[in-house]
Protein backbone atom coordinates (compact mmCIF):
# COMPACT_ATOMS: atom_id res chain seq x y z
CA UNK A 1 0.00 0.00 0.00
CA UNK A 2 1.10 3.15 -0.99
CA UNK A 3 2.05 5.90 1.63
CA UNK A 4 1.67 8.64 -0.64
CA UNK A 5 -1.00 11.39 0.30
CA UNK A 6 -3.67 12.23 -1.42
CA UNK A 7 -3.03 14.17 -5.17
CA UNK A 8 0.95 13.00 -4.68
CA UNK A 9 3.36 11.22 -6.98
CA UNK A 10 0.74 8.07 -7.50
CA UNK A 11 -2.65 10.86 -8.17
CA UNK A 12 -0.44 12.53 -11.04
CA UNK A 13 0.64 9.26 -13.05
CA UNK A 14 -3.51 8.33 -12.68
CA UNK A 15 -5.40 9.03 -16.56
CA UNK A 16 -8.02 12.10 -15.80
CA UNK A 17 -10.97 12.40 -17.84
CA UNK A 18 -12.73 15.40 -19.59
CA UNK A 19 -16.77 15.48 -19.01
CA UNK A 20 -16.86 15.63 -23.13
CA UNK A 21 -13.71 12.81 -23.16
CA UNK A 22 -15.82 10.90 -20.87
CA UNK A 23 -19.15 10.97 -22.29
CA UNK A 24 -18.01 9.93 -25.77
CA UNK A 25 -16.12 7.04 -24.19
CA UNK A 26 -19.48 5.70 -22.83
CA UNK A 27 -21.34 6.22 -26.12
CA UNK A 28 -18.42 4.12 -27.83
CA UNK A 29 -19.15 1.20 -25.52
CA UNK A 30 -22.67 1.57 -25.93
CA UNK A 31 -22.20 1.23 -29.66
CA UNK A 32 -19.53 -1.52 -29.26
CA UNK A 33 -22.25 -3.17 -27.06
CA UNK A 34 -24.88 -2.65 -29.30
CA UNK A 35 -23.97 -1.66 -32.29
CA UNK A 36 -25.31 1.13 -33.98
CA UNK A 37 -29.19 0.40 -34.00
CA UNK A 38 -31.27 -1.46 -30.57
CA UNK A 39 -34.71 -2.18 -30.52
CA UNK A 40 -36.05 -1.39 -27.29
CA UNK A 41 -39.64 -1.93 -26.04
CA UNK A 42 -41.48 -0.19 -23.57
CA UNK A 43 -44.85 1.98 -22.18
CA UNK A 44 -44.92 5.81 -23.45
CA UNK A 45 -44.96 7.94 -20.12
CA UNK A 46 -44.46 11.03 -21.54
CA UNK A 47 -44.43 12.60 -24.97
CA UNK A 48 -43.58 16.46 -26.05
CA UNK A 49 -43.26 17.84 -29.29
CA UNK A 50 -40.91 21.02 -29.31
CA UNK A 51 -41.81 23.90 -31.51
CA UNK A 52 -38.83 22.81 -33.32
CA UNK A 53 -40.96 19.70 -34.47
CA UNK A 54 -38.60 17.58 -32.63
CA UNK A 55 -40.23 14.85 -30.73
CA UNK A 56 -39.39 13.34 -27.50
CA UNK A 57 -40.60 10.93 -25.39
CA UNK A 58 -40.08 9.04 -22.25
CA UNK A 59 -40.39 4.88 -22.01
CA UNK A 60 -40.63 2.91 -18.66
CA UNK A 61 -41.14 -0.74 -18.33
CA UNK A 62 -44.64 -1.81 -18.49
CA UNK A 63 -44.21 -4.63 -16.17
CA UNK A 64 -42.36 -2.96 -13.60
CA UNK A 65 -42.99 -3.29 -10.10
CA UNK A 66 -45.50 -0.46 -9.74
CA UNK A 67 -44.21 -0.22 -6.13
CA UNK A 68 -40.95 0.97 -6.63
CA UNK A 69 -40.20 4.61 -5.68
CA UNK A 70 -38.37 5.32 -8.97
CA UNK A 71 -38.82 3.53 -11.98
CA UNK A 72 -36.21 2.21 -14.90
CA UNK A 73 -37.04 5.15 -17.44
CA UNK A 74 -35.22 5.81 -20.76
CA UNK A 75 -35.55 9.08 -22.77
CA UNK A 76 -35.77 9.36 -26.07
CA UNK A 77 -35.35 11.48 -29.50
CA UNK A 78 -37.21 12.04 -32.11
CA UNK A 79 -35.96 14.43 -34.76
CA UNK A 80 -37.86 16.09 -36.86
CA UNK A 81 -36.22 14.83 -40.25
CA UNK A 82 -36.32 11.01 -38.53
CA UNK A 83 -40.31 11.99 -37.19
CA UNK A 84 -41.28 12.61 -41.05
CA UNK A 85 -39.98 9.39 -42.29
CA UNK A 86 -41.76 7.58 -39.33
CA UNK A 87 -45.59 9.44 -39.77
CA UNK A 88 -44.84 7.87 -43.81
CA UNK A 89 -44.35 4.69 -42.98
CA UNK A 90 -47.20 4.79 -40.39
CA UNK A 91 -49.90 6.39 -42.70
CA UNK A 92 -48.52 3.25 -45.54
CA UNK A 93 -49.19 0.92 -42.35
CA UNK A 94 -53.16 2.68 -41.71
CA UNK A 95 -52.34 5.13 -39.65
CA UNK A 96 -52.83 2.93 -36.52
CA UNK A 97 -50.13 3.85 -34.24
CA UNK A 98 -49.74 7.17 -33.26
CA UNK A 99 -47.38 8.28 -29.80
CA UNK A 100 -49.06 8.99 -26.95
CA UNK A 101 -48.91 8.42 -23.77
CA UNK A 102 -49.82 4.49 -22.10
CA UNK A 103 -49.14 3.31 -25.52
CA UNK A 104 -46.26 0.23 -25.28
CA UNK A 105 -43.84 0.50 -28.28
CA UNK A 106 -41.05 -1.31 -29.93
CA UNK A 107 -38.65 1.49 -30.98
CA UNK A 108 -35.15 1.37 -33.06
CA UNK A 109 -32.41 4.12 -32.73
CA UNK A 110 -28.86 4.51 -31.56
CA UNK A 111 -27.94 4.83 -27.57
CA UNK A 112 -25.51 7.22 -26.26
CA UNK A 113 -25.37 9.75 -23.41
CA UNK A 114 -26.89 13.34 -23.59
CA UNK A 115 -24.00 15.26 -21.87
CA UNK A 116 -25.73 18.28 -20.68
CA UNK A 117 -28.14 16.30 -18.80
CA UNK A 118 -25.85 13.32 -18.41
CA UNK A 119 -28.00 10.92 -19.32
CA UNK A 120 -28.94 8.01 -21.46
CA UNK A 121 -30.91 8.78 -24.25
CA UNK A 122 -32.09 6.30 -27.96
CA UNK A 123 -31.80 8.34 -30.58
CA UNK A 124 -35.14 7.62 -32.91
CA UNK A 125 -35.01 6.12 -36.17
CA UNK A 126 -38.02 3.67 -36.50
CA UNK A 127 -40.90 2.14 -34.88
CA UNK A 128 -42.79 -1.32 -35.51
CA UNK A 129 -46.36 -0.46 -35.89
CA UNK A 130 -46.72 -4.52 -35.43
CA UNK A 131 -45.70 -4.51 -32.27
CA UNK A 132 -48.02 -2.01 -30.62
CA UNK A 133 -50.89 -3.47 -32.89
CA UNK A 134 -49.99 -6.78 -31.41
CA UNK A 135 -49.98 -5.91 -27.58
CA UNK A 136 -53.38 -4.07 -28.07
CA UNK A 137 -54.92 -6.81 -29.68
CA UNK A 138 -53.82 -9.60 -26.95
CA UNK A 139 -55.51 -7.14 -24.59
CA UNK A 140 -58.57 -6.87 -26.46
CA UNK A 141 -58.66 -10.56 -26.73
CA UNK A 142 -58.51 -10.94 -22.77
CA UNK A 143 -60.75 -8.94 -21.88
CA UNK A 144 -63.39 -9.74 -24.57
CA UNK A 145 -62.81 -13.48 -23.47
CA UNK A 146 -63.15 -12.11 -19.25
CA UNK A 147 -66.60 -10.56 -20.23
CA UNK A 148 -67.90 -13.38 -21.89
CA UNK A 149 -67.22 -15.95 -19.37
CA UNK A 150 -68.79 -13.57 -16.94
CA UNK A 151 -71.70 -12.42 -19.00
CA UNK A 152 -71.77 -9.45 -19.63
CA UNK A 153 -71.61 -8.53 -23.66
CA UNK A 154 -75.07 -8.50 -23.28
CA UNK A 155 -76.12 -6.68 -19.61
CA UNK A 156 -76.39 -3.10 -20.92
CA UNK A 157 -78.66 -4.41 -23.90
CA UNK A 158 -81.19 -6.11 -21.61
CA UNK A 159 -81.74 -2.42 -20.20
CA UNK A 160 -84.67 -1.43 -21.94
CA UNK A 161 -84.63 1.46 -24.19
CA UNK A 162 -87.66 4.24 -22.46
CA UNK A 163 -90.32 4.81 -25.18
CA UNK A 164 -89.42 8.43 -25.44
CA UNK A 165 -85.54 8.99 -24.62
CA UNK A 166 -85.55 12.92 -24.23
CA UNK A 167 -83.15 13.36 -21.38
CA UNK A 168 -79.64 12.52 -23.33
CA UNK A 169 -76.48 12.73 -21.60
CA UNK A 170 -73.53 13.37 -24.26
CA UNK A 171 -70.35 11.47 -22.57
CA UNK A 172 -67.57 13.09 -25.27
CA UNK A 173 -64.55 15.53 -25.18
CA UNK A 174 -66.54 18.50 -24.82
CA UNK A 175 -65.70 21.18 -28.19
CA UNK A 176 -64.15 18.05 -30.58
CA UNK A 177 -65.40 17.54 -33.90
CA UNK A 178 -67.55 14.82 -32.25
CA UNK A 179 -69.12 16.69 -29.77
CA UNK A 180 -70.30 19.64 -32.40
CA UNK A 181 -71.51 16.37 -34.99
CA UNK A 182 -73.26 14.64 -32.04
CA UNK A 183 -75.13 18.13 -31.06
CA UNK A 184 -76.08 18.83 -34.68
CA UNK A 185 -77.48 16.22 -35.08
CA UNK A 186 -79.60 15.79 -32.37
CA UNK A 187 -80.84 19.95 -32.94
CA UNK A 188 -81.38 18.57 -36.53
CA UNK A 189 -84.23 15.98 -35.77
CA UNK A 190 -86.08 18.88 -34.41
CA UNK A 191 -87.06 16.75 -30.92
CA UNK A 192 -86.88 18.50 -27.76
CA UNK A 193 -84.16 16.79 -26.50
CA UNK A 194 -82.60 18.38 -23.14
CA UNK A 195 -78.98 16.90 -23.46
CA UNK A 196 -76.32 16.54 -20.35
CA UNK A 197 -73.37 17.78 -21.41
CA UNK A 198 -70.56 15.19 -19.62
CA UNK A 199 -66.96 16.07 -20.80
CA UNK A 200 -64.28 13.54 -20.67
CA UNK A 201 -60.81 13.24 -22.30
CA UNK A 202 -61.11 10.48 -24.67
CA UNK A 203 -57.81 9.33 -25.35
CA UNK A 204 -54.64 8.79 -23.28
CA UNK A 205 -54.08 7.40 -19.65
CA UNK A 206 -56.57 9.70 -17.78
CA UNK A 207 -59.27 8.78 -20.52
CA UNK A 208 -60.64 5.79 -19.28
CA UNK A 209 -61.03 7.13 -15.56
CA UNK A 210 -62.96 10.09 -16.98
CA UNK A 211 -64.84 7.76 -19.25
CA UNK A 212 -66.49 5.90 -16.14
CA UNK A 213 -66.65 8.74 -13.81
CA UNK A 214 -68.90 10.46 -16.78
CA UNK A 215 -70.83 7.43 -17.33
CA UNK A 216 -71.66 7.09 -13.20
CA UNK A 217 -72.52 10.72 -12.98
CA UNK A 218 -75.06 10.28 -15.93
CA UNK A 219 -76.52 7.64 -14.19
CA UNK A 220 -77.09 9.94 -11.02
CA UNK A 221 -78.69 12.54 -13.15
CA UNK A 222 -81.23 9.90 -14.13
CA UNK A 223 -80.59 10.08 -17.95
CA UNK A 224 -82.73 8.11 -20.14
CA UNK A 225 -80.11 7.30 -22.17
CA UNK A 226 -76.28 7.92 -23.10
CA UNK A 227 -74.58 8.79 -25.65
CA UNK A 228 -71.06 7.67 -25.97
CA UNK A 229 -68.90 8.92 -28.39
CA UNK A 230 -65.69 10.43 -30.06
CA UNK A 231 -64.13 10.80 -33.76
CA UNK A 232 -62.11 9.00 -35.51
CA UNK A 233 -58.15 8.07 -34.75
CA UNK A 234 -55.39 5.73 -34.50
CA UNK A 235 -55.93 2.46 -32.83
CA UNK A 236 -53.90 3.73 -30.21
CA UNK A 237 -55.98 6.97 -30.04
CA UNK A 238 -58.93 4.78 -29.32
CA UNK A 239 -57.31 2.41 -27.22
CA UNK A 240 -59.65 3.80 -24.20
CA UNK A 241 -62.33 2.86 -25.15
CA UNK A 242 -61.04 -1.58 -25.20
CA UNK A 243 -59.88 -0.74 -21.39
CA UNK A 244 -61.60 -3.20 -18.91
CA UNK A 245 -63.01 -1.17 -16.52
CA UNK A 246 -64.85 1.44 -18.58
CA UNK A 247 -66.55 -2.20 -20.24
CA UNK A 248 -67.60 -3.30 -16.92
CA UNK A 249 -68.92 -0.08 -15.77
CA UNK A 250 -71.48 0.10 -19.51
CA UNK A 251 -72.77 -3.68 -18.73
CA UNK A 252 -73.56 -2.69 -14.82
CA UNK A 253 -74.59 0.89 -15.90
CA UNK A 254 -78.54 0.93 -15.07
CA UNK A 255 -79.20 3.23 -18.28
CA UNK A 256 -78.74 1.94 -22.05
CA UNK A 257 -75.28 3.33 -23.52
CA UNK A 258 -75.62 3.97 -27.53
CA UNK A 259 -72.29 4.39 -28.76
CA UNK A 260 -70.66 6.21 -31.87
CA UNK A 261 -66.43 5.57 -31.59
CA UNK A 262 -64.52 6.16 -34.23
CA UNK A 263 -65.37 6.00 -38.62
CA UNK A 264 -67.09 3.14 -40.34
CA UNK A 265 -63.81 0.33 -40.06
CA UNK A 266 -63.30 1.14 -36.13
CA UNK A 267 -65.07 -1.23 -33.16
CA UNK A 268 -64.25 -1.56 -29.91
CA UNK A 269 -64.78 -3.38 -26.63
CA UNK A 270 -67.15 -0.65 -25.52
CA UNK A 271 -69.16 -1.37 -29.01
CA UNK A 272 -69.56 -4.84 -27.79
CA UNK A 273 -70.47 -4.42 -24.17
CA UNK A 274 -73.28 -1.53 -25.34
CA UNK A 275 -76.76 -1.65 -25.45
CA UNK A 276 -76.82 -0.22 -29.30
CA UNK A 277 -73.47 0.63 -31.26
CA UNK A 278 -73.12 2.73 -34.62
CA UNK A 279 -70.26 3.27 -36.34
CA UNK A 280 -70.02 7.27 -36.10
CA UNK A 281 -70.92 9.64 -33.57
CA UNK A 282 -73.48 11.26 -36.19
CA UNK A 283 -75.02 7.40 -37.02
CA UNK A 284 -75.70 7.34 -32.70
CA UNK A 285 -77.12 10.34 -32.55
CA UNK A 286 -78.94 9.61 -35.72
CA UNK A 287 -80.85 5.94 -33.94
CA UNK A 288 -81.63 8.16 -30.51
CA UNK A 289 -82.90 10.62 -32.83
CA UNK A 290 -85.05 8.41 -34.73
CA UNK A 291 -86.16 6.04 -32.10
CA UNK A 292 -88.08 9.19 -30.06
CA UNK A 293 -89.49 10.81 -33.64
CA UNK A 294 -90.89 7.26 -34.19
CA UNK A 295 -92.78 7.59 -30.84
CA UNK A 296 -94.00 11.00 -30.94
CA UNK A 297 -95.06 10.21 -34.41
CA UNK A 298 -97.08 7.06 -32.90
CA UNK A 299 -98.47 9.63 -30.71
CA UNK A 300 -99.44 11.86 -33.14
CA UNK A 301 -101.23 8.96 -34.90
CA UNK A 302 -102.99 8.41 -31.73
CA UNK A 303 -104.02 12.02 -31.04
CA UNK A 304 -105.47 12.29 -34.84
CA UNK A 305 -107.72 8.83 -34.09
CA UNK A 306 -108.75 10.39 -30.82
CA UNK A 307 -109.86 13.66 -32.45
CA UNK A 308 -111.46 11.64 -35.05
CA UNK A 309 -113.48 9.19 -32.75
CA UNK A 310 -113.99 12.94 -30.84
CA UNK A 311 -116.01 14.58 -33.43
CA UNK A 312 -117.73 11.59 -34.53
CA UNK A 313 -118.86 11.04 -30.65
CA UNK A 314 -119.60 14.97 -30.80
CA UNK A 315 -121.74 14.84 -33.91
CA UNK A 316 -123.54 12.11 -32.66
CA UNK A 317 -124.06 13.48 -29.19
CA UNK A 318 -124.83 16.74 -31.50
CA UNK A 319 -127.79 14.98 -33.26
CA UNK A 320 -129.23 13.49 -29.51
CA UNK A 321 -128.72 17.13 -28.02
CA UNK A 322 -131.14 18.41 -31.24
CA UNK A 323 -133.45 15.79 -30.91
CA UNK A 324 -133.59 15.86 -26.86
CA UNK A 325 -134.07 19.64 -28.04
CA UNK A 326 -137.66 19.29 -29.61
CA UNK A 327 -138.61 17.12 -26.91
CA UNK A 328 -137.59 20.02 -23.72
CA UNK A 329 -140.70 21.66 -23.58
CA UNK A 330 -142.80 18.71 -22.59
CA UNK A 331 -140.15 16.42 -20.06
CA UNK A 332 -139.26 17.12 -16.97
CA UNK A 333 -135.53 18.58 -15.38
CA UNK A 334 -134.13 15.11 -14.74
CA UNK A 335 -133.95 15.07 -18.29
CA UNK A 336 -132.95 18.50 -18.59
CA UNK A 337 -129.83 17.47 -16.23
CA UNK A 338 -128.68 14.17 -17.92
CA UNK A 339 -128.59 15.77 -21.24
CA UNK A 340 -126.67 18.40 -19.68
CA UNK A 341 -124.51 15.26 -17.74
CA UNK A 342 -123.69 14.22 -21.57
CA UNK A 343 -122.53 17.74 -22.45
CA UNK A 344 -119.96 17.80 -19.75
CA UNK A 345 -118.58 14.39 -20.69
CA UNK A 346 -118.51 15.24 -24.15
CA UNK A 347 -116.37 18.16 -23.08
CA UNK A 348 -114.25 16.61 -21.14
CA UNK A 349 -113.46 14.01 -23.69
CA UNK A 350 -112.86 16.73 -26.38
CA UNK A 351 -110.92 18.33 -23.82
CA UNK A 352 -108.70 15.30 -23.37
CA UNK A 353 -108.24 13.90 -26.75
CA UNK A 354 -108.34 16.38 -28.79
CA UNK A 355 -106.42 19.35 -27.58
CA UNK A 356 -105.23 20.12 -30.89
CA UNK A 357 -109.12 20.86 -32.08
CA UNK A 358 -109.69 22.78 -29.11
CA UNK A 359 -110.86 26.07 -30.66
CA UNK A 360 -113.16 23.98 -33.27
CA UNK A 361 -115.05 21.85 -30.46
CA UNK A 362 -115.38 24.78 -28.02
CA UNK A 363 -117.30 26.70 -31.13
CA UNK A 364 -119.54 23.65 -31.41
CA UNK A 365 -120.34 23.56 -27.52
CA UNK A 366 -120.92 27.47 -27.82
CA UNK A 367 -123.49 26.61 -30.08
CA UNK A 368 -124.98 23.80 -28.03
CA UNK A 369 -125.31 25.75 -25.31
CA UNK A 370 -127.21 28.33 -27.44
CA UNK A 371 -129.68 25.59 -28.63
CA UNK A 372 -130.45 24.47 -24.77
CA UNK A 373 -130.58 27.86 -23.69
CA UNK A 374 -133.28 28.25 -26.75
CA UNK A 375 -135.42 25.14 -25.07
CA UNK A 376 -134.82 25.61 -21.99
CA UNK A 377 -138.70 25.89 -20.02
CA UNK A 378 -138.03 29.43 -18.27
CA UNK A 379 -137.57 30.70 -21.54
CA UNK A 380 -140.99 28.86 -23.15
CA UNK A 381 -142.45 30.00 -20.15
CA UNK A 382 -141.57 33.34 -21.37
CA UNK A 383 -143.35 32.67 -24.51
CA UNK A 384 -146.45 31.99 -23.22
CA UNK A 385 -145.99 28.32 -21.57
CA UNK A 386 -146.92 27.39 -18.31
CA UNK A 387 -146.16 24.49 -15.57
CA UNK A 388 -149.77 22.73 -14.20
CA UNK A 389 -149.40 20.22 -10.70
CA UNK A 390 -151.96 18.43 -8.84
CA UNK A 391 -152.06 17.96 -5.60
CA UNK A 392 -148.95 16.69 -4.35
CA UNK A 393 -147.47 18.27 -6.77
CA UNK A 394 -147.33 15.67 -9.35
CA UNK A 395 -147.41 17.11 -13.10
CA UNK A 396 -150.57 17.18 -15.03
CA UNK A 397 -150.76 16.15 -18.79
CA UNK A 398 -153.55 14.29 -18.71
CA UNK A 399 -157.27 15.54 -17.28
CA UNK A 400 -157.53 11.99 -16.32
CA UNK A 401 -154.72 13.20 -14.02
CA UNK A 402 -157.13 15.25 -11.60
CA UNK A 403 -160.19 14.98 -10.60
CA UNK A 404 -163.14 17.84 -9.83
CA UNK A 405 -162.86 20.17 -7.14
CA UNK A 406 -158.69 19.39 -7.12
CA UNK A 407 -156.65 22.97 -6.10
CA UNK A 408 -153.89 22.51 -9.51
CA UNK A 409 -151.05 25.06 -8.77
CA UNK A 410 -150.03 26.83 -12.36
CA UNK A 411 -146.31 27.98 -12.74
CA UNK A 412 -146.13 30.87 -15.16
CA UNK A 413 -143.50 32.89 -16.42
CA UNK A 414 -144.24 35.86 -14.00
CA UNK A 415 -145.61 33.61 -11.00
CA UNK A 416 -148.13 30.94 -9.91
CA UNK A 417 -151.72 30.85 -10.41
CA UNK A 418 -153.83 28.59 -8.31
CA UNK A 419 -157.23 27.41 -9.57
CA UNK A 420 -159.85 24.55 -8.65
CA UNK A 421 -160.97 21.57 -11.09
CA UNK A 422 -164.62 22.24 -11.90
CA UNK A 423 -164.90 20.49 -15.03
CA UNK A 424 -162.44 17.95 -16.97
CA UNK A 425 -162.88 17.70 -20.81
CA UNK A 426 -160.00 15.19 -23.08
CA UNK A 427 -158.56 16.67 -26.36
CA UNK A 428 -160.72 14.51 -28.95
CA UNK A 429 -158.66 15.82 -31.86
CA UNK A 430 -156.71 18.42 -33.26
CA UNK A 431 -158.40 22.29 -32.73
CA UNK A 432 -160.51 20.37 -29.89
CA UNK A 433 -160.91 22.72 -26.36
Amino acid sequence: MSDDPPGGPAALTTRSWSIGALHAAISGVLDECFGSEVWIEGEITKVFTSNAGHTYLTLSDPDADSGRSQQPVLEVTLWKYQAAGIRKRLREAGGAVELADGVRVRVCGSLGTYAPRSQLQLKMTDLDPAFTLGVLGQERARVLEALTREGLLDRNSSVPLGVLPLRVALVTSVGSAAHADTLHELERWGVPFTVLQLHSSTQGQAAPGELVAALRTAERLEADVVLLVRGGGAATDLAAFDDEQLARTIADLRVPVVTGIGHEVDHSIADDVAHTSRKTPTAAAAFVAEHATGTLDRFGELAEAVVVSALGRLDATDLRLQQAAQRLAVRSDRLLTRAAARTDEAWRRVDLGARRRLERVDERLRTLESQRQAVDPAVAMARGWSITRGPGGALVRDPADVEVGAELTTTVAAGVVRSTVTVTSPTTGPGST
